[in-house]
């Protein structure tokens, strides 16, 4: 009878422990097939073979808002979009859908030269603050990554 209870334990311990490591809380499991949407490497890396999309909004994600002088519109999500400046516009706020967890590390970029001087720009872990000079119809893309709250 010894001889059969040791054995079963023992298999019932590493089944055991096997059940153990495949408990998973939030994760993907990867293939080492290369023809999948992306790729990742052993240290890491992560390689998208193709484009890289935003849905707007998402499921219980709202979509960014503006507001500013000149009725400024935008066209986007949180992480990338483009601004339209208003008529005769001098400032605009982009309000994040959903609340960066810190302020985010945004890069804004204007599609068109500006004539006298280059815009400045706040940026906080809810909106964008842009200040320009007094100019019509400007547009400025923007691209942000960060932790979300």
């Amino acid at each position: 009878m010894r001889l059969r209870i040791l054995p079963s334990l023992l298999i019932l311990a590493l089944a055991g422990g096997v059940a153990v490591a495949q408990t998973f809380t939030r994760a993907i499991q990867l293939s080492q097939d290369t023809s999948g949407i992306f790729l990742v490497d052993s240290n890491r890396g992560l390689y998208l073979p193709a484009k890289l999309m935003f849905p707007t909004g998402g499921v219980g994600t709202p979509a960014p808002t503006i507001t500013g002088t000149g009725t400024p519109t935008i066209s986007g999500t949180d992480t990338a979009g483009t601004i339209t400046m208003g008529s005769s516009a001098t400032t605009a706020t982009v309000l994040f859908g959903r609340a960066y967890g810190a302020a985010p590390n945004c890069v804004l970029s204007p599609q068109n030269a500006f004539t006298t001087t280059n815009i400045a720009y706040t940026i906080v872990t809810t909106s964008i603050a842009i200040t320009q000079n007094s100019t019509s119809g400007n547009l400025i893309n923007y691209f942000c990554t960060g932790t979300t709250s």
